[in-house]
């Protein structure tokens, strides 16, 4: 049976109860003051990785503090080996023992909400001396009990080098793979040179046509390369649709995300749309082609936090229905995608066009331009 809510939300409320009235007397730490740090979120796995850039700089501008980032369960795997010397602690709201353990652990005198400020009433309850998250998120209620509200940038910029913004200071360095380590993980065979297609997505509107795929694997077979098949648990249908050959490698959903980041990690190139998965190749440093229908390339393809590893977008620039500014709940007028889901109903998309609008000889050249710069 699944865990309610309602038990980590009475305890928050009741904690709140007690800290509230002395709100007034809160004050910023000094720099020197901070020696515990946590960073608090339950973001999807792509917008935690792309949050990277803020586990940088929070390790850059605080070399000896302790820092907890508080994530959900199943992304706290890739976190073991520590990069940045930052601890993974899985939680949620629903398990009732990790919010307890958020009560007993020793204070900490800087919380960062990567893009939840909700999660502000619960920092407030264990107790956080300052609590540090982005300005105007809807509704306005959300925001209450952040101590400092820093705005999001109000020119184009990928949200990765935006996470970086919740502290002060200059940007943080580059990412390199070294900074992540990742333990051996055991892996099924793989052949020598591979090139990785990941079909999946969090959403079906982010699905590329099967002919497409077939008409790039074809591409990629012809340099003499061997395609890896790759998606999500439950997505086993994409593939039945495609079809790879016989002499092709299917990994379909059955790769922890460990053993995930590894397969990413032996690849000349991945090419997969604006998911997850996309992102966690960009931790692997390896050659990545995003596929944006719906999504922004200019919010979630290559930044300067990534710089050093080729991240290529492909797709429409403008699209007709991509039309919606809103980024984790906050009015962003310079962000331009679209969040819609598949359905019959008024403001729902009936049919992914824009996905539709990639076509095989768009994403070969760029591909073929990765694997060039791979090769050289």
């Amino acid at each position: 049976m699944r865990e309610s809510r309602f038990p980590g939300r009475v305890l928050i409320f009741l904690s709140l109860l007690l800290r509230l009235p002395f709100q007034w007397l809160r004050r910023k730490p000094a720099r020197d003051e901070v020696s515990r740090i946590l960073i608090l979120h339950q973001f999807l796995l792509g917008d935690a990785l792309m949050a990277t850039s803020l586990l940088a700089k929070a390790r850059e501008q605080y070399p000896l503090a302790d820092i907890i980032m508080a994530c959900p369960p199943g992304q706290a795997a890739l976190y073991e080996r520590r990069p940045y010397g930052v601890r993974a602690f899985p939680w949620h709201i629903r398990n009732f023992a990790s919010v307890c353990q958020l009560f007993a652990m020793p204070r900490f005198d800087m919380v960062l909400l990567m893009g939840e400020n909700r999660l502000s009433y619960l920092a407030r309850a264990i107790g956080a001396r300052w609590i540090v998250g982005f300005a105007a998120e809807q509704p306005a209620s959300k925001n209450w009990l952040l101590d400092e509200a820093v705005p999001y940038a109000d020119q184009p910029e990928a949200w990765t080098d935006t996470a970086a913004r919740l502290l002060e200071g200059p940007e943080p360095r580059p990412y390199r793979v070294e900074d992540w380590p990742m333990a051996v993980q055991v892996m099924p065979d793989l052949p020598d040179h591979y090139v990785v297609l990941h079909v999946g997505a969090s959403s079906a509107t982010r699905f590329w046509p099967a002919d497409r795929w077939r008409e790039l694997a074809a591409g990629i077979r012809e340099r003499g390369l061997a395609v890896v098949w790759s998606c999500g648990p439950g997505e086993d249908a994409l593939l039945r649709e495609i079809a790879p050959d016989v002499g092709d490698t299917v990994m379909a959903g059955n790769l922890t995300l460990l053993q995930l980041r590894q397969l990413l990690a032996g690849a000349r190139a991945c090419v997969c749309p604006d998911t997850g998965v996309a992102h966690l190749a960009k931790i692997a440093g390896t050659p990545l082609l995003m596929l944006f229908g719906p999504g922004s390339e200019v919010l979630f393809g290559a930044s300067r936090f990534f710089v050093n590893y080729r991240c290529l977008g492909v797709g429409p620039d403008l699209f007709p229905c991509r039309n919606q500014r809103s980024v984790h709940h906050r009015d962003v007028d310079w962000a331009l995608r679209c969040f819609r889901r598949f359905g019959n109903g008024d403001g729902q998309c009936k049919r992914a066009l824009c996905m539709e609008a990639i076509h095989g000889c768009d994403a070969l050249p760029k591909l073929n331009s990765l694997l060039d710069c791979h090769d050289n």
